[in-house]
């Protein structure tokens, strides 16, 4: 009689199949069960083969180094809270190491200390320097109605435009130190339109500075 030779329907090889693979990876088989934490997966995604706790870059893709545990944990952790006094130096963005500057001492009456030299850009306005000190106590007004004079010192650097008939045109604050910005603008307004002498072109870039101190500390 001959032998009959029969075949497995497909499903069987199918389980067979299933059930080999998973005693070839047994993580699988544990992660699989019912009640297992997806975090206790060794093999979970995504994974990073070279660093396991994370790396470091440059910004620019390139790995630095790769992080240690202890370095992971204490990036998870939450922070912790810190001392009011603290917070409030970081706040302000001062360093905690470094004192705090010390306000400089504020003058309410000041005197104009120097006027000028006028510097062209092209040529020279030696009657600028005349002219323009002329009005002294306009200046001190200036400053003293618009907040005082920080420091021992300060000054009102101002830019302008000469023409042919040789006044001060379009007078703007260059830079101001010691005073505010309101102070300076008044200067520039006292400035404005003033005769500085005839130019050597016929329009010339020029600047001036006035520097004031306090009140009995001019020389």
């Amino acid at each position: 009689m001959a032998a009959i030779r029969l075949r497995p329907a497909w499903w069987v090889l199918a389980l067979l199949s299933g059930a080999l693979f998973t005693l070839e990876r047994p993580e699988l088989a544990a992660a699989q069960a019912p009640g297992a934490a997806p975090d206790a997966h060794p093999a979970r995604y995504p994974f990073d083969p070279v660093c396991p706790w994370g790396r470091i870059s440059d910004g620019h893709g390139l790995l630095v180094r790769c992080l240690e545990a202890n370095e992971a944990r204490g990036l998870l952790a939450p922070p912790a809270a810190a001392a009011p006094e603290a917070t409030a130096q970081a706040s302000s963005g001062r360093n905690p190491g470094v004192p705090a500057p010390s306000a400089p001492k504020l003058y309410r009456r000041v005197s104009v200390k120097e006027v000028g030299p006028a510097q062209a850009d092209t040529g020279e306005l030696p009657e600028a320097q005349v002219q323009l000190g002329k009005v002294p106590d306009r200046y001190v007004q200036c400053v003293n109605g618009n907040g005082g004079l920080e420091g021992p010192e300060g000054k009102v650097t101002v830019r302008f435009l000469v023409r042919e008939r040789g006044r001060a045109e379009g007078v703007s604050v260059k830079d101001r130190q010691g005073v505010s910005l309101a102070a300076a603008k008044c200067v520039a307004e006292v400035v404005d339109r003033r005769f500085v002498g005839y130019p050597a072109a016929p329009i010339v870039g020029a600047t001036l500075s006035i520097v004031f101190v306090p009140e009995g500390g001019a020389r």
